[in-house]
């Protein structure tokens, strides 16, 4: 593992386990810390000012699965997408993404639902590297085609599931995908 190749992956992932370990080794219930309430997504804070916490979101974990299964779709993702994309452009998606999906929260959402996660931003990665295969022509291949539309599935299944935030991973998808366009047809 060569970490120069993708050390906002890394240490995107560093950042959301240090916060993960430190919730789960506090005296209270990891949901009732101060941490959570200061940092993770509530519209209605949002839209009293509190606009840190469209990108904070992302880095709240609750419970092990979903920090596990996160963790490991940023992984796979960005260690595919970030040599190709470069750093910067990579975080662009990612953390622009996590934006756009909290956006969609405030904006259509309930004011008062509280969410955690960086799935928002997953689903920007996973919109760039569909549309990166696209823009390689890699979409042609039946089979990786057919791996592509497995993975849409699964992940539109997960987000019509209780206590999914299917706003935040549409709005992440939209603001993924309208980046990447941008940056893969615009300035590659």
């Amino acid at each position: 593992m060569n970490i120069f190749r993708y050390p906002v992956t890394l240490a995107t992932i560093a950042a959301c386990a240090a916060v993960f370990i430190y919730l789960q080794t506090r005296r209270t219930a990891p949901q009732d810390h101060p941490l959570v309430s200061m940092f993770s997504l509530i519209p209605v804070q949002v839209k009293r000012g509190q606009y840190w916490r469209m990108l904070t979101v992302g880095f709240i974990h609750l419970r092990l699965y979903h920090f596990l299964v996160n963790m490991y779709a940023l992984y796979n993702l960005g260690s595919a997408l970030e040599p190709w994309l470069g750093s910067g452009w990579f975080a662009l998606i990612l953390f622009g993404s996590v934006i756009g999906g909290s956006y969609a929260c405030v904006r259509f959402g309930d004011s008062r639902t509280v969410s955690v996660g960086i799935s928002g931003g997953l689903y920007g990665l996973l919109a760039a590297y569909i549309i990166l295969l696209a823009r390689l022509g890699m979409l042609a291949n039946r089979a990786v085609l057919s791996s592509v539309l497995r993975i849409v599935i699964v992940n539109a299944i997960i987000s019509m599931m209780p206590n999914i935030s299917l706003l935040g991973h549409a709005g992440g998808a939209v603001t993924g995908a309208v980046l990447s366009v941008i940056i893969l047809f615009l300035i590659f």
